[in-house]
């Protein structure tokens, strides 16, 4: 009798832990929330909401700083600032093909370098900085215009609402319905 016993208590005692099936549940339980939970986050389009704050921040200091600039520079006359070194109009440029220097010979045509108000010791470029994510700057002498592309759904609307000509682009400017 004593080895009946035994035996029954080694069988309770080697039930110890999960079946394969319990943790196959577990598992798959565990799956499902990281699926539910990525698509909630969406970590792509918190990439692209990211780069448009980036885009629209520059855009606000850049129309900020060339108003300043034209501001200061009254008596000269706003074709020699808004095309300047001497540039003839009208001129334009890009973030993608142009350099980052701020004394006008860069993808911005205003010289910001001269101003006192303002500091900008660099042009911003775009966060993808490519032929279709860019910052574009174009100005007829009189009139200033800058676009950029706007990528997420949250702020993508903001192309058609800003008052421009262009549905497809962010632009901020003097004068909105400027060709670029």
């Amino acid at each position: 009798m004593r080895t009946l016993k035994k035996t029954a208590q080694i069988k309770v005692d080697s039930h110890r832990g999960f079946t394969l099936v319990e943790l196959l549940i577990v598992i798959t339980i565990i799956a499902i929330l990281a699926v539910v939970v990525a698509l909630l986050v969406n970590p792509v389009e918190l990439t692209k909401r990211s780069r448009d704050a980036a885009r629209l921040s520059d855009m606000a200091n850049l129309q900020q700083a060339i108003n300043v600039a034209v501001q200061e520079a009254t008596g000269s006359g706003t074709s020699s600032i808004l095309c300047a070194n001497g540039i003839p109009t009208p001129c334009s440029g890009e973030s993608d093909t142009g350099t980052r220097a701020a004394d006008g010979t860069g993808w911005l045509k205003v010289n910001l370098s001269s101003s006192q108000s303002v500091s900008v010791p660099t042009l911003p470029v775009d966060p993808i900085n490519s032929s279709t994510y860019n910052y574009k700057y174009y100005s007829d002498g009189s009139a200033w215009k800058m676009t950029t592309v706007l990528e997420s759904l949250q702020q993508s609307p903001k192309m058609a609402q800003d008052g421009g000509s262009n549905n497809n682009e962010y632009e901020v400017g003097s004068n909105l319905n400027l060709p670029i």
